[in-house]
């Protein structure tokens, strides 16, 4: 049984570990760019800077996600899940310009 989580405040994840799935989708909204999935811990959480996972793979780097529990949820084995899709929101961009996103819950 999958169980969205509910009522449960940023403060609560840190320490918990989590299971990450990021799909990165083109402009078209159906394809692929990238995914990049990873199990790690929740070291920190800000309402304003987003929480920060350390993957297990790779303990010297940080992954940072938005501050949200919306694309959270459990499994029967009270594991955390988080899964987002983020869409490309500009054509390719030139050198020096930044690059929107578009980071959207995903279930």
């Amino acid at each position: 049984m999958v169980e969205k989580i509910k009522n449960l405040t940023l403060n609560e994840l840190v320490n918990e570990l989590v299971d990450v799935q990021i799909q990165y989708i083109d402009r078209d909204k159906t394809t692929l760019l990238n995914e990049n999935k990873f199990t790690g811990r929740i070291l920190k959480v800000d309402p304003q800077e987003g929480i920060s996972i350390r993957p297990d793979e790779d303990g010297r780097t940080i992954a940072v996600i938005p501050p949200s529990t919306e694309a959270c949820w459990r499994d029967e084995d009270n594991l955390i899940h988080v899964s987002w899709k983020v869409f490309r929101l500009q054509e390719e961009r030139e050198d020096g310009q930044h690059e929107w996103w578009d980071w959207q819950p995903s279930r």
